[in-house]
């Protein structure tokens, strides 16, 4: 099993826990195939090493994109390191709210989007014996405050992480996740500040989560050779365990 990040894919880089991991990876100098549907600017503005940034502006929730995002792979690469499965949100709405439509949606985007990337990209991994980080989030055990459909959805990729550590394991392919909790970012920028403000309240560390520290959270279980199939909630101890 590979230890080490020489190709690594990472998808929504352009929201602010991706653009994070992307930046730590380049740090290390790895080569980032980072897949983003908007806001290239986001990506721009990493201070990078000519050539080791590879953006491609695909929305993976369209059909066939996912295998779009794998046939965008370096002809030179020999596997995938690390596949970091960033892409998800949803708008914080009350449960009698919800449509039909932002329910399918918010699951099209949080866990068949995650699922048919890996799917893609299995030959990829194995040949490296890598590693995949899913984002989940505390919300899949709490509830959360963006609504049912966000935690539902999020629980359903912790389900898929330990579904898929056992299934590739024999492969030599590790599956994780990180369960964050208020991460400053555009999704916490969208709640209502009082509700904000209970959340930072209920934590023991009373500060919200900076996604470097998401990121480095990622690597670390990126470059753990003994560990699959657990979730590791990063939220300042708002949810202890």
């Amino acid at each position: 099993m590979s230890t080490h990040l020489n190709h690594v894919v990472v998808t929504g880089a352009s929201g602010d826990i991706g653009a994070a991991v992307v930046a730590a990876c380049l740090e290390r100098g790895a080569e980032v195939l980072a897949q983003y549907r908007t806001r290239k600017d986001r990506l721009s503005d990493i201070n990078v090493r000519t050539g080791n940034l590879i953006p491609v502006q695909l929305d993976l929730t369209e059909p066939g994109a996912p295998r779009a995002l794998a046939e965008s792979i370096p002809l030179h690469w020999t596997g995938v390191d690390l596949l970091v499965n960033s892409v998800g949100g949803a708008r914080p709405t009350r449960f009698a709210d919800i449509t039909d439509d932002e329910w399918h949606a918010c699951r099209r985007l949080n866990v068949d989007v995650p699922f048919f990337v890996l799917r893609e990209l299995l030959k990829p991994l194995e040949k490296a014996g890598g590693s995949v980080v899913n984002l989940s989030s505390v919300a899949a055990l709490t509830g959360g405050s963006f609504g049912p459909h966000y935690a539902a959805n999020k629980a359903a990729v912790i389900g898929l992480t330990r579904s898929a550590a056992r299934s590739l394991g024999p492969q030599g392919i590790r599956v994780n996740c990180v369960a964050p909790g208020p991460v400053a970012s555009a999704m916490t920028e969208s709640l209502d500040p009082h509700t904000l403000d209970a959340l930072v309240s209920a934590t023991a560390l009373h500060r919200i989560v900076h996604p470097t520290e998401v990121a480095t959270t990622i690597l670390n279980l990126a470059t753990s050779p003994a560990i699959t199939g657990q979730t590791l909630v990063i939220d300042g101890g708002r949810f202890l365990h």
